[in-house]
């Protein structure tokens, strides 16, 4: 019987041990720059939760699927959805997800990043400028790969090119990993996307990124346009990834949550997976993040509504 003691001893602290764990759900698969980014988050978060995290990938339907898993779960803090924009911005206008705005509370904003539109560096434009006066000298000639229907990457750009008045034909795919592909396979001639699986073709001289979605110009590109530099910067649309709670979350919860996540955000493995990602901490919380949320929503349905992409 002694000799049982010490398993019986390892199998009661490892069944407490995982009771411990708090679990962010990821609506993408694993691998992806979302799944990268929670998983060197949730893991500088551990010391300041004073719990182990581990990652839940449920793809699917645009990241709603896993949003509508997180939105039915226990309001305990014990289980959060890492989130990029468009489970909630973009995608519930094309389709009609399993959860309301009022379902979730929105915790914190950890970071963001502008879509970027590259080209080839043999294409006839050198700058943004010069892009945007060839797709007006030559409409619909050319065609933009996205992360798909409804997705962020596709609105942000479908916004840009409806305020620049010019008409660039959708190719949408599913993800930035199989836009690059086919991009880098010349099966389209702009990349749309996040700026991280591109930034190695524009380090080793194949690709051009021209424009970037953010008003301003950003480090990790440059020499991009941002949408001031065009006389757009109204038309923004960010990239940014959060942590959400199912509604009925204790406000205590959330403002623990809210601080251990900022906290993990100045670490410095943190901190260097974001500047490698392209990618910049921005840090809002609150009423200030639900105003961003709101504004966004409404930025781009009207865009959806204007390629007829609104969910039936």
């Amino acid at each position: 019987m002694n000799r049982l003691l010490p398993f019986a001893v390892l199998a009661f602290a490892a069944t407490a041990t995982c009771a411990q764990v708090v679990k962010i759900i990821v609506p993408t698969p694993p691998g992806g720059g979302t799944d990268g980014f929670f998983r060197v988050v949730g893991k500088e978060a551990e010391p300041f939760l004073k719990q182990g995290v581990i990652i839940d990938n449920v793809p699917g339907a645009g990241g709603t699927i896993g949003v509508g898993k997180m939105v039915t779960s226990k309001p305990d803090g014990m289980t959060l959805a890492g989130i990029w924009s468009s489970p909630l911005t973009a995608t519930p206008h094309t389709l009609k997800p399993p959860y309301t705005p009022n379902d979730y509370i929105a915790v914190i904003e950890l970071a963001h990043t502008p879509y970027v539109m590259c080209v080839d560096a043999k294409f006839p434009a050198k700058s943004g400028p010069e892009l945007v006066a060839e797709l007006k000298r030559n409409p619909d000639k050319y065609t933009f790969g996205n992360d798909g229907i409804g997705g962020t990457g596709q609105l942000a750009a479908a916004r840009v090119y409806r305020a620049l008045g010019v008409k660039v034909r959708d190719v949408p795919f599913k993800g930035a990993g199989e836009t690059l592909t086919n991009f880098l396979g010349g099966h389209v001639d702009i990349y749309v996307g996040s700026p991280a699986p591109i930034l190695p073709s524009v380090a080793n001289g194949r690709t051009r990124c021209l424009i970037v979605t953010s008003a301003a110009r950003v480090p990790a590109l440059p020499d991009a346009s941002g949408l001031t530099d065009l006389g757009i910067a109204g038309e923004e649309t960010m990239l940014w990834r959060a942590i959400l709670v199912p509604k009925g979350t204790p406000p205590e919860i959330v403002r623990n949550l809210e601080s251990a996540f900022e906290q993990a955000m100045g670490m410095p493995a943190t901190r260097a997976y974001v500047e490698k990602a392209g990618e910049i901490v921005q840090i809002r919380k609150g009423a200030e993040l639900r105003r961003m949320l709101d504004s966004e929503y409404a930025s781009l349905g009207v865009v959806a509504k204007s390629l007829n992409l609104q969910a039936q």
